[in-house]
């Protein structure tokens, strides 16, 4: 029996080395085949975990790892950012100061080690994300047009909320934006951006708020003793010389406002007019500078002068005239024909212009460069005088035949024959 045990010992001793041995050789070809590896995966995100409510990061962020892991090149290469969390848990975090909090790292793969990364902790500074509400300040930019008041603006909504960390809330001290009301007549009603600032008047851009923008309107009334907007009419006398006519006219300003009692005011047209301006006989523009008729009790604001611009145009008139078409630049030794050889010229112009207006001025020809022997249809160029205009000529085309002059027959010489004595 002793002698049993022993032999089965000495074989389960054999057996175990064997296996030991199998492990070994099987482990040697396996690392031959598919060898360790240590790989760094760069720039793994760090998430943060039981982060406080209503808090921010104020100084820095959560970051990255750069992490080193030792596996098999097989698994190495199967790896991917994915596989990795990367954590920092805040939870213990003092809110308002700056704290260094541990990373852990962890793979979600068997076959793979992590040996280290970089860096192991990180430091934080979490604030309180808070909301303060101010009134939101307008500022009115400008001045109402003349003889008219404006009133304070209202502001929809009165109030703005700003939030953020509690440092950047601290440094808000208004919330504003403007409205530009200059020349304004009637109300003005826009939505205007605002924005907060500090005590300097800088926006400060690290915080939220809402709205950004707000209605804001001011109402424009006429000022009591005030009639503005009154229409500046001149008094135009006359007529201008023979030919000639009145064009337009602009007065500068066009309109004024006029300051004085009120029950005078109210009894006033819309309308000043001018002292009389003459264009009897003008035979160009004319500018003018005239005063206003205005009661004594009355005042213009802007000032009792007014420039008046007028236009004195030439009136115009037509003619229609006959004139033969001309032929230019022809190829030496050709010849043309027109077809019709005149033509009607339709001129206008200022009417003492067309009167003394000799025919010959207008020339019409046809510019035959370039063409080659055979039958064209050409439109006419022409030339007019200064101030004379061609409306039209009748026809609008001419019909030119180019062609060889015909050969003339050499002379005939006659032969006298003396008779014989």
């Amino acid at each position: 029996m002793e002698s049993f045990r022993k032999q089965l010992a000495n074989n389960l001793s054999s057996m175990i080395l064997a296996l030991l041995l199998a492990v070994a050789v099987w482990i040697a070809a396996t690392l031959q085949s598919d060898p360790f590896a240590v790989w760094e995966f760069a720039n793994v995100p760090v998430e943060p975990v039981d982060q406080p409510a209503d808090t921010v990061f104020f100084e820095g962020d959560t970051g990255s790892v750069n992490v080193r892991v030792r596996a098999p090149q097989s698994v190495l290469e199967r790896l991917s950012l994915a596989d990795f969390e990367a954590q920092a848990d805040l939870s213990n975090v003092e809110i308002g100061a700056s704290a260094t909090v541990p990373i852990s790292v962890t793979v979600d793969n068997e076959g793979a080690r992590i040996q280290s990364y970089s860096p192991e902790d990180l430091t934080v500074h979490l604030e309180a994300v808070r909301a303060l509400t101010l009134p939101v300040d307008i500022t009115v930019v400008g001045e109402v047009a003349t003889g008219y008041q404006a009133s304070a603006p209202a502001v929809r909504p009165e109030e703005a909320v700003i939030r953020g960390p509690a440092p950047y809330l601290e440094d808000v001290a208004s919330v504003t934006g403007s409205l530009n009301i200059s020349g304004a007549r009637e109300d003005v009603s826009q939505l205007v951006n605002i924005t907060p600032r500090d005590a300097d008047g800088r926006i400060v851009a690290t915080v939220e708020w809402e709205p950004d923008r707000a209605e804001v309107t001011v109402s424009v009334r006429r000022r009591v003793g005030f009639k503005p907007d009154v229409q500046v009419v001149p008094d135009l006398r006359g007529d201008p010389a023979s030919g000639y006519r009145r064009g337009s006219v602009s007065v500068a300003p066009s309109t004024v406002t006029l300051q004085g009692p009120t029950a005078v005011l109210a009894e006033l047209p819309g309308f000043v007019t001018t002292f009389p301006i003459s264009i009897t006989g003008a035979t160009e523009d004319l500018v003018v500078r005239r005063p206003l008729t205005v009661p004594n009790s009355v005042a213009v604001v802007e000032g009792n002068y007014v420039l008046v611009t007028v236009e004195i145009l030439p009136i115009l008139s037509s003619r229609t005239l006959t004139r033969t078409v001309e032929v230019e630049s022809l190829q030496q030794g050709w010849e043309a024909t027109l077809s019709p050889a005149t033509v009607q010229v339709i001129v206008d112009g200022p009417e003492t212009v067309l009167e003394g207006l000799e025919p010959e001025s207008v020339q019409v020809f046809v510019n035959l460069s370039g063409y080659s022997l055979g039958v064209h249809r050409v439109e006419p160029s022409y030339f007019a005088p200064e101030g004379v205009r061609v409306v039209s000529i009748i026809p609008e085309t001419v019909e030119v035949v180019i062609e060889l002059p015909a050969t003339q027959p050499p002379p005939t010489s006659t032969l006298a024959i003396e008779p014989t004595p």
